[in-house]
């Protein structure tokens, strides 16, 4: 990889998990004690007001699942900015990438929702695009089951690094 596309990578890296970080961070500050939020100047987001985005916004909090989409996004986003697991973080924010845009783009279609919708899916399919390598292994359309504790067919040898022919 040349010089110029790792600092292009690096940008969008840190800017999707900055992003992420962000998202989530202002969820968990709703949290927060009121002292704490007048300090750090938080305005609380406003309500979702489109009648189809405002019933899912409501089930998904309902059943617990908006915490868990953030604390997603909160890990995903800490551990794009630390370099972390990058590969895996962007395969697990992938499914929450594409409701995200669904909700955004083809939902509510509001002028900001127009802009963040498509980013989000972008940012996370371009810097999978960046990655894409780690994922051969993952797209061979047969391949036996290879548990952790098992010999490997080519070695003999228990768990190597590199994946079975």
């Amino acid at each position: 990889m040349t010089a110029k596309l790792k600092y292009v990578v690096l940008w969008f890296r840190t800017f999707y998990g900055a992003h992420l970080t962000y998202s989530a961070m202002r969820y968990y500050l709703a949290y927060a004690p009121k002292s704490l939020l007048l300090a750090v100047h938080y305005k609380p987001l406003g309500a979702v007001t489109h009648p189809l985005a405002h019933a899912f916004v409501d089930a998904i909090t309902a059943t617990g699942i908006y915490h868990v989409v953030k604390t997603v996004e909160l890990i995903v986003g800490i551990a794009l900015l630390a370099n972390l697991f990058v590969p895996l973080v962007l395969v697990i924010e992938m499914p929450i990438s594409v409701v995200i845009f669904i909700l955004n783009f083809f939902v509510v279609a509001s002028d900001r929702q127009l802009f963040s919708g498509p980013q989000e899916i972008l940012l996370n399919g371009l810097l999978m695009v960046f990655y894409s390598r780690y994922y051969l292994p993952l797209l061979k359309p047969v391949v036996p089951p290879l548990p952790l504790w098992t010999r490997e067919p080519s070695t003999g040898t228990l768990g190597s690094d590199h994946a079975p022919q």
